[in-house]
This record gives C-alpha cells, structure tokens and sequence, in this order.
C-alpha cells in the first residue's frame, strides 16, 4: 500500500500530488526532499536520475526493483545503460522533452518487455537542486502483461 494519498489508485496520480506538494509555491522541488519513505511501496516503481550533458550520461541515483522486471543495476548505472527490453527504457524514453518543456508529463502505452506485452503508464516530474535548473528528475512506472482476454 501507498503511503503517499493511499486512497489514489493510480500511481501517476499519486506520484504527480507528491511532488506539487512537495514543491509548494516553488518551481521545482529540491532532490534532496525527496523521501522514499513518504512514497512508502510505490519506491520500487520509481527511478531518481542526475542530468548530465550529454543527456545519455545521465546517472542513476535509484532504480526501483520493479523497473527491471529482475535485472541487476549496476554500481554506476547510466541512461545509456537503460535495457530496452524494460518498464524503466519505456519511462526514459522521452526524457529529453519533459527536459525541454520544463514541467511534468506522463506517457502510456504498449511496449515490449522481457516477460511479454505491456501496457504501462509513466511519469518524469523535474527537480532542480537550485530552484530553477532542473538536474535531476524523478520517475514511476507501472503495467501489466497483455494476456489474450485484453483483445
């Protein structure tokens, strides 16, 4: 169980009203606010990422569990690293334009993960160490395998 607004079923939802309160009258909130205990069980879901230029040189800070349905993370886990054949590529995917718009923005879809078909829903909700550039994002993803009574 969530312990962010447990009474929201929607992870997007629930991540999405953690971070505008976390951030108050500011533009962004800070990295270092981010509390995994707050998000309580919806942290295995979620990814916290440092900016790097170029944007593929992005660190990892946290990669939940759930993102790579079983693989390990490596001591230094960067963008480029990112599996393609995971829920946490199909988060990241479009990074560079929630770097570029500056605001949050969730994507679903279908994508193709090691265990089958996917339907996922993701969000990337920008963060910014001095209150105006953003360097690091966070992120949350979850889905389900497509079985054959989805058609």
């Amino acid at each position: 169980m969530s312990v962010y607004r447990p009474q929201e079923r929607r992870l997007v939802l629930r991540l999405m009203a953690y971070w505008d309160d976390l951030r108050g009258d500011r533009e962004y909130p800070p990295p270092g606010e981010v509390d995994p205990n707050v998000i309580g069980d919806d942290w295995p879901n979620c990814a916290m990422l440092e900016i790097a230029d170029p944007l593929a040189d992005s660190r990892f800070h946290h990669v939940g569990a759930e993102l790579l349905h079983g693989k390990q993370v490596p001591d230094e886990f960067r963008l480029r690293d990112c599996p393609q054949d995971t829920l946490l590529h199909y988060l990241t995917d479009y990074l560079s334009r929630t770097l570029d718009k500056g605001v949050p923005m969730s994507l679903g879809g279908e994508g193709k993960v090691v265990s089958g078909d996917l339907l996922y829903r993701s969000i990337l909700l920008p963060l910014s160490s001095d209150g105006t550039q953003i360097d690091y994002v966070l992120g949350a993803a979850n889905g389900r395998l497509v079985t054959g009574d989805d058609s």
